[in-house]
């Protein structure tokens, strides 16, 4: 989006009083108060469904009228009429399996241009490009007319949207300082700076940036006064000093250092090098004809020099929609330099399963555009917008496989025409050609020649040729379906002295097949291909095949299909073997499994008909167990505290493999990831609400030890709504405890606050003490990082008291840890280096290496605050060695910088300056919020 021209284009505005403006710019008459407050609530979510109880909630705030849900529909009926204008949808507002929704997607509502021109910003910003960053943010703040839906009260989802908007707007005018004070236009910010501060006393960043630029105008009495009004200020409205970063800067400006007192407008000397994704699949090893649609994708995605576009590849399941694609793709990699994304979108699986919801999509690709987990948004819009920005000066091509609807293709398309995009649908997706532009190409069955020559490749020309009646009747049976044919040369192939005219009557004789390609003609039943594949199998695999359909995605790993079928591996081997050579399966990877969604849906169609309720329920069941037993193996190594809550007992059939030690476990964690977020998901569907709950248990130190903080919030915000309906209180404490990990690691320290608080509830509800014993410990973190280590105390103190009460013995060590660094962090370093003693011989006792490593880096901090200077470097060197043996990215890099700043304190600069570069590294490479920090200090010292 160009943001000079942003502005104009909004026909949807809420940065500022609600409006609606028609497409020649001129605003609508939208009606009563409560007219405009439903339509500012469908607008506060663009895309989202509001059903009428939820916006009855919104509306009235649980105090409705009888008649509101009449009442809404009116306001809908009357919003209609009034946004009934040239340009627009009609109707504006539509109804859908969600609810009500404006119709469009989103991007003409001011708000989304916002949130896609700060992410733009941040994105220059990242790459060093300080000109084009400072020009998206105030093309962003440009939107803003005022509060956002001004003159509308303040409840509900207003009240949190606008709250958040806020707070972004906040943080894009105090970039815009920094980038102007690198600049060195300090002058002009001096008297605005000094406004903000008023409007906004207790937000200290602004404060710090009007200190630097009084200094840099040569006013550092006035700056040092500054300081001491921030400070007098906050003694006595919040009872706090200012914080490490002010202080500091206090300091610099008192030393008068040169490097605070001077610009630099120079940009980065370097920027980070561009991630080049390779995501496409392998291209089809058998792959014939189709010549004219290869040459019509070229003509539309390639016959503009200046740009691409989307291209929809529609037709039925099995006609080689994926197979096309890719091969196009393969043959021309090179007019896409920036590289390829690659994803399945799931649209058309079994009738349990959901397509990838295209929030949970972008999130898998922001990673491949070189996006840190700790750096994506936490809300979808502004993930969305970010995608939007990365892709926006890039010729990518996109491969968007298997989409159910537009809407979940829409959000996903780059945020440039330069970018190729393919998509693979079994629907005409109407909706993206009309609003997007898209190009439709309907692939229709091959040529009779076309399938012949398939047939030809996969059973030999010299027996082909011997028999052309029959290979005719196959194609004929087959109905020239890519994937039957597939299928039958996959079963002649197998039996070379079958005679093809013995096959093709086998074929010929059997009915069946899947309902949803079921005609009114016998050529085109796939069914009767899949059926008769299907019960040439031996009792074994039909069987086994049957229950892979209940696994819960169309990847399966050997040990997951032993489980599956309650036998050992070795005893299955031969049945997977089997399901393989008859194409019913495919060996990807050594001992790992795909299964295509059609043959998917026609097993699960089979097992509903042929195996009882009880069987099927006993499947899932033993999945499930194989995959919670494997967990916990796994989160035991990966944490040694981690203890299940009231385990499930085990079958002996669900054998987890052994690991090795816990970077065994991180590996197969990394493989299995998808399978175990979606076996949570299953395991709801089918009322296995205990493992679902257990499972979610199981995942947070695996997820955590990747900083995986979006699939956390996400597995225990069901861990939740499961513990609540088995009116479990312990699980779902344990749940909210995680939760709150999540939110910490978001920076949304009002929701932790809120999930420990509801966690205690609970834990005193279930008189679990070592429960509460982590929840308090979690309440110390907490208040540390927000920068209170006097009010983290009371919670370390308590923690300790209760794991003592229970003789929890690595719960009285991660208190007494607590404890001692909290006094270290308020300059009792002798009380905190007593505490820590302690803490250590407990954790060494039960030989957990993690939590030694966090006490030897608390005693380097306490013994670098007595001034003894290489016993702190001794101790963090201890930490060191210990993260680096349970693979701690994050705690090795906060070591680090601890053991830089002792180095620091002794005189050796180039010590300190390399510690400190390990590391940024570390932290740049999984995007943690620190990293900012650490480069500024860098900076400092170049």
């Amino acid at each position: 989006m160009d943001p000079a021209g942003a502005l104009p284009a909004m026909r949807y505005r809420l940065l500022g009083p609600v409006e609606v403006r028609s497409a020649c710019g001129k605003p609508l008459a939208l009606g009563t108060p409560m007219q405009v407050r439903l339509l500012a609530v469908l607008m506060s979510q663009p895309g989202t469904g509001w059903s009428i109880d939820q916006l009855v909630d919104e509306l009235w705030q649980g105090r409705p009228p009888k008649t509101a849900t009449g009442n809404v529909k009116t306001y809908v009926w009357a919003l209609r009429r009034a946004m009934r204008s040239p340009g627009f949808p009609d109707p504006a507002i539509v109804a859908g399996p969600t609810g009500y929704r404006l119709a469009g997607d989103g991007q003409s509502t001011d708000s989304v241009a916002f949130d896609d021109l700060a992410q733009r910003g941040y994105s220059a910003l990242r790459q060093g490009h300080w000109s084009a960053a400072q020009e998206s943010f105030e093309a962003a703040l440009a939107l803003w007319r005022g509060e956002p839906f001004a003159g509308l009260p303040g409840w509900g989802v207003l009240l949190s949207v606008r709250t958040r908007l806020q707070e972004q707007r906040s943080n894009l005018v105090e970039e815009v300082a920094d980038l102007k004070l690198r600049a060195g236009r300090h002058h002009e910010l001096i008297e605005p700076l000094r406004t903000q501060v008023d409007d906004d006393p207790l937000r200290e960043r602004p404060w710090g940036q009007l200190m630097v630029a009084l200094a840099r105008a040569g006013r550092r009495v006035d700056a040092l006064a500054t300081y001491r009004q921030l400070r007098q200020l906050l003694a006595d409205e919040v009872g706090v000093e200012p914080g490490p970063d002010l202080q500091h800067l206090h300091t610099r400006i008192l030393r008068a250092e040169p490097e605070l007192l001077t610009s630099d407008p120079r940009p980065p000397e370097s920027c980070p090098p561009r991630v080049v994704p390779r995501q496409l699949p392998a291209p089809p090893t058998v792959f014939t004809g189709r010549a004219g649609e290869l040459a019509r994708l070229t003509t539309l995605l390639l016959g503009d020099p200046g740009s691409t576009g989307t291209v929809v590849i529609t037709g039925t399941g099995g006609v080689g929609k994926s197979w096309l694609a890719l091969r196009w793709a393969h043959d021309n990699l090179h007019y896409f330099p920036d590289g390829q994304l690659h994803v399945d979108l799931g649209g058309f699986g079994t009738a349990t399963q959901e397509a990838s919801p295209s929030a949970v999509v972008v999130r898998s690709l922001l990673p491949a555009l070189g996006v840190k987990p700790l750096e994506i948004p936490a809300e979808p819009a502004a993930q969305f917008a970010l995608y939007r920005s990365l892709t926006a000066d890039r010729r990518l091509l996109v491969l968007l496989d298997n989409a159910r609807d537009a809407e979940q293709v829409r959000p996903l398309l780059p945020g440039s025409t330069r970018c190729g995009v393919l998509v693979t649908s079994r629907h005409t997706l109407p909706g993206l050609v009309a609003a997007e532009g898209a190009q439709p190409l309907a692939l229709d069955l091959p040529s009779d020649g076309e399938a012949r020559q398939l047939l030809v490749r996969r059973l030999g020309a010299q027996r082909a040729a011997a028999e052309p009646a029959a290979v005719d009747e196959l194609i004929r049976r087959t109905a020239r379906l890519p994937l039957a044919l597939s299928i039958v040369a996959a079963r002649a192939a197998a039996r070379p002295t079958f005679p093809l005219q013995a096959i093709a009557d086998d074929l010929a004789a059997s009915r069946g097949g899947l309902a949803a390609l079921a005609t009114d003609d016998a050529a085109t039943d796939v069914r009767t291909v899949l059926s008769w594949s299907y019960r040439l199998l031996s009792a074994e695999a039909a069987r086994l095949f049957r229950q892979i359909s209940l696994h819960p995605v169309g990847d399966v790993s050997t040990a997951a299909a032993a489980s599956l079928a309650g036998a050992p591996p070795h005893l299955i081997r031969p049945a997977l073997d089997e399901l393989t050579r008859a194409n019913l399966l495919a060996e990807w990877s050594p001992n790992r499994f795909r299964c295509h969604d059609l043959l998917r849906a026609y097993g699960e169609e089979l097992t509903y008909a042929v195996d009882p309720p009880a069987d099927r329920s006993a499947v899932r069941g033993r999945v499930l167990d194989h995959y919670l037993g494997v967990a916990r193996d796994a989160a035991r190594l990966v944490d040694a505290g981690w203890q299940p809550v009231d385990p499930p007992p085990l079958p002996a059939d669900a054998s987890p493999p052994a690991f090795a030690d816990h970077r065994a476990a991180l590996a197969w964690f990394t493989t299995e990831q998808r399978v175990l977020l979606a076996a949570v998901d299953d395991a709801v569907a089918h009322s296995f609400d205990a493992h679902a709950g257990q499972l979610a248990q199981a995942l947070t130190p695996l997820l955590s030890r990747l900083s995986q903080w979006h699939d956390l919030a996400a597995v225990q915000a069901i861990a939740v709504t499961v513990a609540q309906r088995r009116n479990d209180p312990r699980g779902e404490a344990l749940a909210h405890r995680d939760l709150a990990l999540a939110h910490i690691q978001h920076r949304r320290f009002g929701a932790a606050h809120h999930h420990l608080r509801r966690a205690l509830a609970r834990y005193d509800q279930a008189g679990d003490l070592m429960g509460k014993a982590s929840a308090h410990l979690h309440l110390a973190w907490l208040s540390d990082i927000e920068g209170d280590a006097g009010a983290a105390l009371p919670h370390a103190r308590e923690a300790l008291a209760l794991a003592s009460s229970t003789d929890d013995r690595l719960g009285e060590a991660a208190a007494l840890n607590a404890l001692g660094w909290s006094h270290a962090r308020l300059d009792e370093h002798d009380r905190a280096i007593a505490y820590c003693e302690q803490a250590l011989a407990l954790y060494e006792k039960a030989e957990d290496r993690l939590g030694a490593a966090h006490t030897w880096d608390s005693l380097g901090f306490a013994y670098h605050g007595l001034g003894i200077h290489p016993t702190a470097a001794d101790c963090y060197r201890r930490a060191l060695a210990l993260y680096s043996d349970v693979q701690d990215p994050c705690g090795r890099a906060d070591t680090l910088v601890r053991l830089g700043d002792t180095h620091q304190a002794v005189g050796d600069h180039d010590t300190s300056v390399d510690l400190w570069r390990q590391a940024l590294a570390i932290l740049d490479g999984v995007g943690h919020p620190q990293a900012t920090v650490l480069s500024e200090r860098l900076e400092a010292y170049r």
